[in-house]
């Protein structure tokens, strides 16, 4: 994959990391073509603005994952919302559901334990019946075991968020909020399935977001 441009603010560290992500998906291709086009980024909600020639990209969370699948995996997208753009809500019903025979099972599959994710993976938690309309995210690297704590798998993830995660590339950037990406952390069960998160993985000293639903897919079309 080619270099990021001189202009983009990152550590080199992070930069390396990326580039050297083998991945077929096109998920992540078509996310990681975004990160290196940045020229402008900030958390927003709706109106969103992407705009590949200016490279300027304001998003909310759920923003930015719809606009990476309606371009990368375009018929899962519109299976998932019907139609009409889709919830966090209704991506969790999707996802739940694509280790069934149900129709959305022909464009994915669910990925049942964080330490199974790959560069791709769209995730997302949610805290039903609240005003917390939760997160999404799409994982950017390998997951690995945090040595230090046995319950946390840690992995690199692209986002867009006003909260940085621990080694993210929006600090000390130009674009302190927005399209980035950084270390965040599952919290797991002794089965190994998800049941909070660390929102700076590897660094956070407790996980939050316990009791939601955590479910992530893996999209193909």
């Amino acid at each position: 994959m080619a270099a990021l441009p001189a202009s983009t603010t990152i550590k080199e560290s992070i930069a390396e990391q990326l580039a050297s992500v083998q991945s077929d998906s096109p998920v992540f291709r078509e996310t990681y073509r975004m990160f290196q086009n940045i020229r402008s980024t900030e958390y927003v909600h709706p109106p969103y603005t992407s705009d590949d020639t200016t490279g300027t990209y304001k998003f909310d969370c759920l923003g930015f994952v719809d606009h990476v699948l309606m371009n990368a995996t375009p018929a899962a997208y519109s299976e998932i919302g019907k139609g009409a753009n889709p919830s966090i809500e209704s991506y969790a019903a999707a996802f739940n559901t694509m280790d069934t025979k149900s129709p959305a099972a022909l464009y994915g599959s669910k990925v049942q334990r964080p330490v199974d994710l790959r560069p791709g993976d769209v995730c997302l938690w949610l805290r039903p019946n609240t005003l917390d309309t939760g997160h999404m995210w799409i994982i950017a690297g390998e997951p690995t075991i945090n040595p230090k704590r046995a319950d946390e798998v840690m992995v690199r993830i692209f986002d867009s968020t006003g909260t940085v995660h621990s080694d993210d590339s929006r600090t000390g950037s130009a674009w302190k909020t927005g399209l980035g990406t950084g270390i965040l952390g599952f919290m797991t069960d002794t089965d190994g399935n998800p049941v909070g998160l660390y929102w700076e993985g590897g660094a956070s000293t407790a996980a939050g977001e316990k009791d939601t639903t955590i479910v992530c897919g893996r999209l193909t079309r």
